[in-house]
């Protein structure tokens, strides 16, 4: 029997969800509360390392890899005319993670499907359009005052709700806002079969993009990373960019997709901002996961594992636990390390390409480093 009973997870993103699959599958009744209204943006996700083991456990990696892309392969990395900086290995070199499932690439919206679809068969109660006003914790619960205007009650409270976390604001009133790493991303998604030439392309100064198919659904995925202040982009903002940094290529490829775009492309620009929190993560019943705790640039493509692996450590911890704070403290010493490998290593990287390096051996070395710790279990 485990330590708590009820809890509330704040946020319906990957950890959120994860968290209520792997807590529901234990015995722990969770509610899930979260402000938007659960429609994913469309973009590409890959899902490498241990991420997929992370599917695996909480019941849902044969439906994510039906509808995804499974074995992804690491990509090559061309200059803006097209010529090679550093080639991708032969398929048969890829490096597998020993004991770990075969990675994917999945469409987030479908990705968020099924986990909305596993935590509402697993018994959790999901809400939307909800979140949290304040946490008053006593000796028996962690009473919460919901947007709503209610007050409930519960064994525990998970905040996964993101980089700008409002439960990391409740509990962690002195924390350090998250920083601005010094590049916006740009997500490009649209229907197309695919394109000769997927991989890293980059221009100079100004930036870097990639494109990949993405055959379940049939669509071209192209990220994007710009080196500017940081700024809220408009559509047409966004177009400006994507324009400008589409024209400083000559790569048949990259001709190729500048075609397809239009003043209407589905352009998603986010700030790459991040935050690695200092421990312990948890202050009274209340925990941070996922972003809340540590954001990080795409540059290692970790961000969305990490999350999920933040879920079924959770739930593994909660059920090995005799107390909830036994629980918290176990499951922090088993992240910390890990996911502080992941923010340092990606925006390293980011720092790198701002000095407008290209990739070369420091950037291998420093992915290998990253790499060994990843591929050990969670």
């Amino acid at each position: 029997m485990t330590a708590v009973s009820k809890g509330l997870i704040v946020g319906g993103g990957l950890a959120g969800l994860a968290s209520a699959i792997a807590l529901q599958r234990a015995g722990v009744q969770c509610d899930v509360a979260e402000i938007g209204d659960l429609t994913p943006i469309g973009a590409g996700i890959g899902l490498a390392g241990r991420a997929p083991n992370a599917l695996d456990e909480i019941g849902v990696y044969n439906e994510v890899a039906a509808t995804g892309q499974p074995g992804l392969g690491a990509p090559g990395n061309y200059d803006a005319a097209g010529r090679v900086i550093m080639a991708p290995p032969p398929p048969g070199e890829i490096p597998h993670v020993p004991g770990g499932k075969e990675a994917i690439g999945a469409y987030r919206p479908i990705l968020a499907e099924i986990l909305i679809r596993a935590a509402a068969r697993a018994g959790a109660n999901i809400e939307t359009g909800l979140s949290i006003e304040s946490i008053d914790d006593n000796d028996d619960a962690a009473n919460v005052r919901m947007t709503n205007g209610k007050t409930r009650g519960y064994d525990f409270v998970i905040g996964a709700d993101g980089v700008n976390s409002r439960t990391r604001s409740i509990i962690f009133p002195e924390a350090p806002e998250p920083e601005y790493a010094g590049q916006m991303s740009i997500r490009w998604v649209f229907p197309s079969d695919p394109i000769d030439g997927e991989g890293w392309y980059f221009a100079g100064e100004f930036g870097k993009m990639a494109f990949y198919h993405q055959p379940r659904p049939n669509l071209i995925y192209a990220p994007m990373v710009i080196n500017m202040p940081r700024t809220r982009l408009s559509q047409q903002d966004a177009y400006d960019v994507v324009k400008r940094l589409t024209d400083m290529y000559t790569a048949p490829a990259i001709v190729q997709l500048r075609e397809r775009l239009t003043p209407e492309s589905e352009l998603i620009a986010r700030p790459f901002d991040w935050i690695l929190l200092e421990k312990p993560w948890y202050r009274g019943r209340t925990l941070l996961i996922g972003d809340a705790a540590h954001a990080t640039t795409a540059h290692m493509g970790m961000g969305g594992g990490m999350a999920l692996e933040d879920g079924v450590v959770l739930a593994q911890c909660i059920t090995a636990a005799p107390s909830l704070a036994e629980a918290y403290d176990s499951f922090v010493d088993r992240r910390f390390e890990r996911v502080r490998t992941v923010v340092e290593t990606s925006v390293a990287l980011s720092k790198r390409e701002q000095q407008h390096l290209r990739p070369g051996p420091e950037d291998m070395e420093l992915m290998g480093r990253a790499m060994s710790v990843l591929s050990q279990p969670y």
